[in-house]
């Protein structure tokens, strides 16, 4: 694959960008010198994500986005190209989600669900890829976890996480076939502590919350915004997603086992909330709620895990360089010895 823009030099786009990671994103990315295109559904969010971007030091656009209409992320697409040129990085991070066991959702909430989440990403593949071929850039679906594990009261959310990657196993695959230059990076991050879970459809009668361990949005929003420089075909963030996916592959019945036991109440805090609270499913909720939750006081704001993921090449390097300088100068010594007799 060509070598990617540096980020000062990149046009940014995001989907679902004005609050918790999406905003992250944002802002990492303008501290980098990107300019930054979002689009979202709250106003008030969106003026506060283009506020930190331009406090970043960089330039932006936002745009009241439904990505569920493919009509409005083609605009949004568009609106970035009519304002900064060009194209480098399409980052599809919108999604909404319903608490509930399986056979209590609702389809018009099920259908909902998917038309945000899997093709609010499909349609932005759809906008950026001409783009992205012109540019050689990058296409990133932030996914989840759950792309490969559902787990209870989540079957909406788990069943478009796990369509998104696959479809985009397809594209990645076609891409790479076509030479096009285009990567295609699905991020699979562990539970963020954003605001979401105060906006999210639930039937459970309680608060939602993420299944800890929890991590701020920032240090997965370096990682993602790294990816814009250097795409990585496949990234699990964080060491909980990326023992949900070890758990997975070797044994799914012990998995099962533990969602039984634990899958509901870790899902939820002990505070009680009526369930026709408000939420974002259909109608955004005002406001502009920023880019952390609730959770901060039980939130990490590091990931040596996704570090060392990161950094896997240069450490396997220094190993190889250390290792053969070793050998070296176990060589020197002998021959110097034989020299020496």
């Amino acid at each position: 694959m060509p070598r990617k823009k540096v980020l000062s030099e990149q046009v940014i786009v995001i989907g679902g960008g004005s609050y918790g990671l999406g905003r992250a994103i944002a802002t990492e990315a303008a501290s980098k010198g990107a300019k930054i295109v979002v689009g979202a559904r709250t106003p008030e969010a969106l003026a506060g994500s283009l506020e930190d971007i331009e406090a970043a030091g960089s330039e932006g656009l936002a745009l009241e986005t439904d990505v569920a209409d493919r009509n409005q992320v083609e605009r949004l697409v568009a609106a970035a190209i009519e304002r900064f040129g060009h194209l480098d990085t399409y980052v599809a991070n919108a999604m909404v989600t319903v608490y509930a066991d399986a056979h209590l959702l609702e389809d018009e909430e099920l259908r909902r669900v998917f038309d945000v989440n899997f093709f609010g990403g499909v349609y932005g593949y759809w906008a950026a890829l001409p783009h992205l071929r012109d540019s050689q850039g990058t296409f990133i679906q932030i996914a989840s976890a759950l792309s490969y594990r559902g787990i209870p009261l989540q079957a909406a959310y788990c069943s478009t996480k796990a369509a998104l990657r696959t479809f985009f196993e397809c594209a990645r695959v076609e891409l790479q076939k076509e030479r096009a230059g285009v990567d295609v990076c699905v991020v699979l991050p562990g539970a963020i502590n954003t605001p979401q879970f105060d906006r999210a459809r639930q039937k459970m009668g309680f608060q939602p919350q993420p299944v800890p361990p929890i991590y701020e949005p920032e240090p997965f929003a370096a990682a993602v915004v790294r990816c814009c420089e250097r795409p990585e075909r496949e990234l699990t963030l964080g060491w909980g997603a990326q023992k949900a996916l070890w758990g997975q592959k070797l044994s799914p019945r012990t998995a099962d086992l533990v969602l039984r036991r634990n899958g509901w109440k870790a899902q939820h805090t002990d505070q009680p909330k009526p369930v026709d609270s408000p939420d974002n499913l259909f109608e955004p909720l005002p406001g502009d709620p920023g880019a952390h939750g609730r959770f901060d006081g039980r939130s990490r704001d590091s990931t040596a895990w996704t570090w060392f993921r990161l950094q896997r090449r240069l450490i396997g390097a220094g190993l190889a360089l250390g290792t053969m300088a070793g050998l070296l100068a176990g060589r020197s010594g002998r021959l110097s010895s034989s020299n020496w007799l």
